[in-house]
């Protein structure tokens, strides 16, 4: 597992809520697994709690569960490998596909199988992520190959299930599939919409109505262009009251969302040209109860912008993620659809994508997916879990939106001392730097208030492997500041300063 430090972007101001660190975590493929996939992250007392499939370590070459604690720096503290004492493959679904329960703990529908038979369940887990319940949804006899893949579960009113993904056989084409299941984890009914002739249609993301009916979104490919997303609205019962394509040629993911107040929002793709043109937008689409669009909003003009997850805040905005040109991408709206900024996270140039973003308590956001590491990696041709927490403004350290620096440097941000913190008059810095890390000319420390305003730039010392200074503070009033130290090439750590006096 290594801890990355960004610098791409730089650092924010303050929430009025004791902040969290921020960080940006690979876990090593080498250490943990191959094939890693970070698809669900929620907080917890003390860190996150972490949902992910990978090829186990234990030599097997399946894919299972892993459930991993980590503590408030994005470090592993305990981890659990659900496998069931079976030699099977085993999946979550796809964005964000694990779902809090309104009792505590969550639940998941997950695929269970080999190549030739699969199964899936529906799990739930207790608050530490133990497993408490498994349920068998549908089975698949080897002698069959029609699968039954639940990319979303989302809990409904009356402590029940909806879940959505696709129902696959070889001599048809793909249909969306909706399942509806009760509190006591029985399947009450299933429903598939779609394809007309040729097409494949499945859904990414599902949400309940007001009136108990169902929001499902997905896409549906068509020979030729153009591709494009759906929205169906159905009643309780799962039967389809309305039907809305939109998007443009854009064809991987969707995700929606139910306002308070009956209105609908849809997070997905739209594609300019058609296929094989990558350059592609995000697109925010405000929805009435009958399929009319209130508003519609396309941003993030790029090389292959993609949406995952998203969700609405407590004042109504909107905070989406995904990826931006193999970057991974975390972009806030306002409440009308308006952009209001976004960050985009490297690591060693690697493509990376975001499944899931969550809200933490201190205003910021913990979000997961996976890299797929490139030959500039230390590890490179693996694919790896991947965690990034940021504060309100999607900065992994204070005052991204202030600063701007070209590169990173990784495993230093938790090597860095700054004391007595709180200050009065004086603080001091210590970093000592790992073997084979080594800064890039001349080191500078560099602090700013909260409103982003420089207020002190002075060298630092190096001896050795150790970066020192001392400050003296008195020429500034008591609140908060934020300290970056860097190279000539590169953000080296940084962290919250508070003066304070008596």
């Amino acid at each position: 597992m290594r801890n990355l430090a960004l610098i791409g972007i730089v650092w924010a101001g303050t929430t009025g809520v004791p902040a969290q660190p921020g960080f940006i975590v690979h876990f090593d493929s080498l250490q943990n697994g191959k094939g890693g996939n970070g698809r669900s992250i929620v907080e917890m007392d003390g860190g996150y709690l972490l949902f992910s499939h990978q090829v186990s370590p234990d030599g097997s070459g399946k894919t299972h569960l892993f459930v991993r604690k980590l503590n408030a720096l994005g470090q592993l503290v305990a981890e659990q490998e659900h496998t069931n004492g079976d030699p099977r493959h085993y999946a979550f679904g796809y964005i964000a596909p694990v779902c809090p329960l309104d009792t505590g703990g969550f639940a998941s529908a997950v695929l269970e199988g080999s190549d030739y038979w699969a199964e899936t369940w529906l799990y739930r887990f207790n608050q530490q992520g133990d497993t408490t319940h498994r349920r068998l949804l549908f089975t698949y006899p080897p002698t069959d190959s029609i699968t039954h893949f639940i990319r979303q579960t989302r809990q409904t009113s009356d402590g029940g299930f909806l879940m959505a993904g696709f129902h696959d056989r070889p001599d048809q084409s793909t249909r969306a599939f909706l399942v509806r299941v009760s509190a006591q984890n029985d399947t009450l009914w299933t429903r598939q919409y779609g394809p007309f002739a040729g097409q494949t249609t499945s859904a990414t993301g599902v949400a309940e109505y007001l009136d108990g009916g169902a929001l499902m979104t997905g896409y549906r490919l068509i020979p030729g262009p153009p591709d494009d997303s759906f929205l169906i609205r159905t009643d309780a019962q799962g039967d389809q009251l309305w039907l809305r394509y939109y998007g443009n040629r854009a064809s991987v993911n969707g995700a929606v969302r139910v306002l308070a107040d009956g209105h609908i929002v849809t997070w997905s793709e739209y594609r300019e040209q058609a296929w094989p043109s990558y350059w592609q937008q995000v697109m925010l689409t405000k929805w009435d109860a009958n399929g009319g669009i209130v508003w519609q909003k396309r941003s993030h003009y790029n090389y292959y912008s993609s949406t995952t997850d998203f969700e609405v805040l407590a004042d109504g905005s909107f905070i989406g993620t995904g990826s931006q040109v193999g970057e991974g991408l975390i972009a806030k709206f306002s409440p009308t659809g308006d952009s209001l900024w976004s960050r985009t996270y490297d690591v060693f140039h690697s493509d990376h994508q975001l499944y899931d973003v969550t809200p933490t308590s201190d205003g910021g956001f913990i979000l997961c997916g996976r890299g797929d590491q490139n030959n500039l990696d230390p590890t490179p041709g693996l694919e790896t879990i991947y965690v990034v927490k940021t504060d309100s403004l999607g900065c992994v350290v204070p005052g991204c939106h202030l600063v701007g620096v070209a590169e990173y440097a990784i495993e230093l941000q938790e090597h860095l001392k700054l004391w007595p913190n709180p200050a009065t008059d004086h603080l001091r810095l210590e970093l000592e730097l790992p073997a084979g890390i080594a800064p890039q000319g001349a080191v500078q420390a560099v602090l700013l208030d909260a409103t982003g305003r420089e207020v002190l730039r002075e060298l630092v010392r190096q001896n050795g492997n150790t970066i020192s200074h001392a400050f003296t503070l008195t020429p500034f009033p008591p609140g908060l500041y934020h300290l970056h130290l860097a190279d000539e090439q590169r953000w080296l750590a940084g962290g919250r300063v508070v003066v304070s006096r008596p």
